[in-house]
């Protein structure tokens, strides 16, 4: 009995994740979108940018869309950054949304945790004149004109879309490779799931985006999931627009560990703190609560015990990952197994002690609540 719980719990992640891969995929593949190409212009950029200055390395691209930029920063930036942050909206015609709060920030890295990012969004809502926002990260472009995102949200008439993130930098190593796999799988799912919001960016209507932000716990990390979450329980109307947003992923191990440290506390937070929300969505609690986290100490008493059972699964996962994605051609499909395995075993118990130290720092359980903050 104990040597079939261990392989069922071995087996558990696998073949989970096959499964929701072969579903989303089916059901992607069912849901083709039909862009009808129809612009709409009457939306603002949002550009949370704060720190340092070198951040904000999109504003060339940004430059096409002028006063329809708005960059947010707090009150709190040094003389340098403002300096250099006024002249770029003078030479593009950006608008600046200047907080009246400050934050201490470390100044040598990106800010992976904190209220800072959606703070600047939730406040600079009530500063807004157009009909719809589109909230975008400082790293992220489009290739085709936003007017068109806005345009098939008009379309839909829905009240916020999630968008698909594509990787600008896929193909850089083996690690932006692997992510860059990882990535296409879980743009699929928002087919299925069009709630699961991405952070980079959003397309939303401005008076339910200000809805939904005055009701967010403005934890960091699962905050652009919260956002979905937020727009089911009020009634909102979410879709799903397949357009695409180049993001830049990792290149190196530390960053790359440091982002997946942050996103498995934001897993916690998201799965167990805010558990009551299976009750709305039970299949995706299922797997992110049950198979991911609670049962994480169960994969190591079996690891220890069935290394060659272990074997098996991983070479017979890699050979169902490659019948359902061999029109990609790519040799690293056969990793993924191994890097999935790997997330799970020392990534999801390390981001329990990171979601406590995120508590401690901003004095915030990251609790969801459809209730009013603000």
């Amino acid at each position: 009995m104990k040597v079939l719980l261990s392989i069922l719990t071995i087996l558990a992640i696998p073949l989970f994740l096959y499964a929701i891969d072969v579903f989303v995929s089916l059901s992607s593949r069912k849901k083709k979108y039909d862009f009808r190409n129809t612009h709409h212009h009457d939306f603002t950029v949002l550009v949370p940018i704060y720190g340092q200055i070198k951040y904000l390395e999109n504003s060339e691209y940004l430059s096409q869309y002028g006063k329809q930029v708005m960059l947010l920063t707090t009150g709190g930036e040094s003389k340098a950054f403002m300096r250099d942050l006024k002249s770029i909206a003078k030479k593009y015609k950006f608008q600046i949304f200047i907080s009246d709060w400050s934050s201490k920030q470390n100044l040598k890295k990106r800010a992976t945790s904190g209220t800072i990012r959606d703070r600047l969004i939730r406040d600079a809502l009530h500063t807004v004149k157009t009909k719809y926002v589109v909230p975008l990260d400082a790293d992220s472009i489009t290739m085709e004109p936003i007017s068109i995102a806005v345009g098939e949200l008009v379309a839909e008439n829905a009240d916020i879309a999630s968008v698909r993130l594509t990787p600008s930098n896929g193909n850089k190593n083996w690690l932006t490779k692997l992510q860059k796999l990882e990535y296409r799988i879980s743009m699929d799912m928002r087919y299925v799931i069009p709630w699961l919001i991405s952070g980079a960016c959003q397309v939303a209507t401005t008076s339910a985006l200000k809805q939904i932000m005055n009701r967010h716990s403005l934890f960091f990390q699962g905050n652009d999931v919260e956002i979905g979450l937020l727009a089911k329980r009020l009634g909102f109307k979410v879709v799903h627009i397949p357009f695409e947003v180049h993001t830049a992923l990792p290149e190196t191990l530390k960053p790359w560990l440091r982002q997946r440290l942050a996103w498995a506390a934001g897993e916690f937070r998201l799965f167990i703190i805010n558990i009551r929300y299976a009750l709305w969505h039970p299949f995706f609690w299922i797997y992110g609560a049950g198979i991911v986290i609670i049962m994480f100490p169960l994969r190591y008493i079996a690891l220890s015990s069935h290394s060659s059972t272990l074997l098996v699964i991983l070479a017979l996962y890699a050979l169902l990952i490659f019948a359902i994605h061999w029109k990609y051609k790519n040799v690293w499909l056969a990793v993924m197994p191994l890097y999935t395995l790997f997330s799970s075993i020392l990534l999801v118990p390390l981001g329990i002690i990171w979601y406590t130290m995120m508590v401690i720092k901003d004095h915030n359980f990251g609790v969801i609540s459809a209730k009013r903050h603000v």
